[in-house]
């Protein structure tokens, strides 16, 4: 068809053309008289056509045609979710398992939809990975873990001038731990891309049914003798009383066993005593007998690791003014029965108050005659000079921890400094900075030590959220979810660069850009962790809608203490240790295990041997380090959920030189978490500019998804329609040349020119 786009207003070629008709009326009338009819018919004509060329080129007249459709056909990827989760038989009123109504759905849509679009089948649980009707066929649900942003990331790619679309065939869970926020941008990079997310949640929003236990504590620290409490945490999903079995083993045997009421929604909280008489370490399991109907048992046991020691854990905690988050934490310290606290509190230029809290082994030199767990002694000391207090490599060396508050640049002299180095490196201590920065600049000395880099800003608040090294720490495993409904910590400071070899623990929660607040770093044979924010003395005053988590501050600071004595080095009497580093830890995660041998005793490097009842044999693992420092690597690889023990071998005899244990369980939130995410899936396809599918039919769904991506790409792909001139061609040039001379030589010839 032609259009006209003019090259001028119409409120302006139309006097023109008005003018120009009025001219040839005007002189057809003046040489009607002159010529004959039908010479004046021939010379008007001639003359009118020479006058509408120039005004149709005016109007602009254009060819519009339609631009035939790319070649090709449309790429459907059909992305199918291969997870545990998707083994559940809820996928439709016969029951099936979630995965085989998917693979009757991809079935389904390549019979439909194979002579119209490109189909690509692809399956995914962390990563995807293509397949084809036979290989999906045989597929099992044995994904250990569900990341559905990263996987439609892998999927989403340039755009097909013939269009694509993905169909989406998942109960929507995400396990990875990605963020609402990552999904919300998968969907709208979809949408630039123009690639429909097309999804069908399956799956039903009923849980299974199952039981659990969990320990305040997965380490304990204590002295020999003392009676160590043992808090078990038991929770269910039944929706009614329940009964079971609690036992408490050690080595295998029982040592006590309970029969435990569950109420319907509550959990139930349990306590059990322990004690030792001699220093070691020693493991204990809290076993409950599986319900009727339970999904797995594999979470109905947990490990506890006791350490038992014969003298407290030395602190020292240095601060530079009297702060409430130093006064709450002295308080707390002094509390702990394993812990002798030494405090130093700069009250005013020049004077230093020390108070000294010492346990009763520490008090006579017969421990056999009094219980240090209840009976401490305080001794007070002015220092008139803070460079006294760290100057003295004899008063440093009796610490395992030292705590640095605020301000305390008053003890940080270059001299203090390099003592505080030669502490960390031959003493295996442990330098915790439990206020973020300890000096309001940091010198080049102090800096080196720092795990982290800070740059000047205003006060801002944070709350704390662990990371997955966090959680697999283990010193909220009650608590560790609930960080972020806390009051919020202030920082000065920013923290901003985390150098290298440095570990977060914690970061800011609800942030664009997650603040790292909890960290720590080796140095030399010892550690510096830095602890952001103050204001955390508030933890332990909450308000009534959290009063249930006011234990949390002790619990976080009795976790530290323990988790930085249990990866401390050597202690004076032993020349050998084994630990790993965390007592529980999940199939998906690589089990590591740290050997620390004493310089010059040992003559070669022991195997280190593991053994399980989920091994078909003794593993034998030859570590791997420096034998200068005598700290060795043992990296076990992943292993299959079990109960672990791992045994360095002194000599070819099988000796055992040190020993520990630990637990590797399957990823149970794939099994646990079967609650289908149809919200979720929904918002996904509305953010692509797509649709759910919804139905539990399987036959109607390739048509429904063919006609939505019809619509879908009518929508947002215009036809597409190529504009050419109609009188930009050379012939129109010559043909108005032509008509031109033709009309001049009639009127010659006629005698009006």
């Amino acid at each position: 068809m032609i259009r006209f786009d003019p090259h001028i207003p119409l409120a302006l070629w139309l006097p023109l053309a008005i003018a120009a008709a009025v001219i040839l009326v005007v002189y057809a009338l003046r040489t009607a008289s002159k010529l004959p009819r039908r010479r004046l018919i021939w010379v008007m004509g001639g003359m009118g056509v020479c006058m509408l060329i120039p005004l149709v080129i005016l109007l602009n007249p254009i060819w519009v045609q339609r631009s035939p459709p790319p070649p090709g056909k449309p790429l459907l990827t059909v992305l199918i979710d291969r997870s545990a989760s998707m083994g559940t038989a809820d996928g439709n009123a016969s029951g099936q398992s979630r995965l085989a109504v998917g693979q009757a759905i991809a079935q389904s849509v390549v019979d439909q939809l194979g002579e119209d679009y490109e189909i690509r089948l692809r399956t995914f649980d962390q990563t995807t990975s293509p397949t084809d009707l036979q290989s999906l066929a045989q597929l099992t649900p044995e994904g250990g873990v569900t990341d559905l942003a990263g996987s439609l990331n892998q999927v989403l790619g340039d755009d097909r001038p013939p269009g694509q679309a993905v169909l989406v065939l998942s109960d929507g869970i995400d396990t990875s731990g990605a963020s609402a926020a990552s999904l919300r941008k998968i969907g709208e990079r979809a949408k630039a891309l123009s690639t429909p997310l097309f999804v069908h949640t399956i799956g039903t929003q009923t849980g299974v049914r199952d039981l659990q236990i969990s320990l305040r504590q997965s380490q304990e620290l204590a002295f020999a003798e003392q009676e160590v409490p043992i808090s078990v945490r038991l929770s269910h999903s039944y929706g009614s009383p329940q009964t079971t079995e609690l036992l408490l083993q050690h080595n295998g045997e029982t040592v006590e066993s309970r029969v435990i009421s569950l109420t319907d929604n509550a959990p139930t909280e349990e306590r059990f005593y322990v004690s030792q008489a001699k220093s070691g370490l020693y493991n204990y399991a809290i076993v409950a007998k599986p319900l009727e109907g339970e999904v797995t048992n594999l979470n109905n046991a947990s490990t506890l690791q006791l350490r038992v020691i014969d003298q407290p854990v030395s602190v020292l905690l240095l601060e530079g003014k009297p702060y409430w988050d130093s006064k709450f934490l002295i308080r707390t310290l002094s509390a702990d029965p394993s812990v002798a606290l030494t405090s130093v509190v700069q009250m005013a230029p020049g004077r230093f108050l020390q108070r000294q809290v010492q346990r009763g082994s520490a008090i006579k030199a017969d421990a056999d005659a009094i219980d240090p767990t209840k009976v401490s002694s305080d001794q007070w000391k002015i220092h008139k000079g803070a460079p006294e207090v760290l100057s003295d490599p004899e008063f440093l060396s009796q610490f395992q921890i030292i705590l640095l508050g605020r301000s305390t640049e008053a003890y940080l002299t270059d001299e203090t400094l390099r003592q505080l180095k030669n502490w960390l490196t031959t003493s295996e201590g442990t330098l915790v900075c439990f206020r973020g920065a300890p000096a309001s600049q940091l010198n080049q000395q102090l800096d080196a030590l720092m795990p982290i880099e800070w740059s000047p800003d205003r006060e801002s608040h944070f709350r704390l959220a662990l990371t997955d090294m966090g959680q697999s720490a283990q010193w909220l495993p009650e608590m560790g979810q609930k960080l972020e409904l806390l009051p919020s910590l202030a920082v000065s400071a920013k923290p901003d660069d985390v150098k290298p070899l440095t570990t977060v623990l914690a970061t800011s929660f609800g942030e664009t850009e997650a603040v790292p607040l909890i960290t720590f770093r080796p140095t030399g044979r010892g550690r510096v962790v830095v602890l952001e924010g103050s204001g955390m003395w508030r933890w332990a005053f909450l308000p009534p809608e959290h009063q249930q988590q006011d234990a949390v501050y002790a619990q976080l600071w009795r976790s530290l203490v323990r988790w930085l004595v249990s990866h401390a080095g050597l202690l004076p009497h032993q020349q050998i240790v084994l630990r790993t580093d965390a007592v529980t830890l999940s199939s998906n995660q690589p089990a590591v295990a740290t050997l620390l041998l004493r310089p010059g005793v040992w003559e070669s490097t022991p195997s280190v041997q593991l053994t399980s009842d989920s091994l078909d044999k003794p593993k034998t693992i030859v570590p791997v380090g420096d034998e200068e420092s005598g700290v060795f690597q043992v990296n076990f690889g992943r292993l299959p959920p079990g109960h672990y023990t791992a045994n360095a071998l002194a000599d070819a005899a099988t000796e055992s030189a040190a020993e520990t244990t630990f637990d590797v369980t399957g990823n149970l939130k794939e099994r646990l978490d079967v609650v289908a995410r149809p919200v979720t899936m929904q918002d996904l396809a509305d953010r692509s500019g797509a649709k759910a599918l919804e139905g539990d039919a399987v036959d109607p769904l390739p048509e429904m998804l063919h006609q939505a991506f019809v619509e879908h790409r009518d929508r947002n792909r215009p036809e597409r329609i190529i504009r050419t001139s109609a009188w930009d061609r050379w012939w129109v040039l010559a043909l108005s040349f032509g008509l031109w001379g033709c009309t001049w030589a009639i009127r010659r010839m006629s005698g009006l020119i």
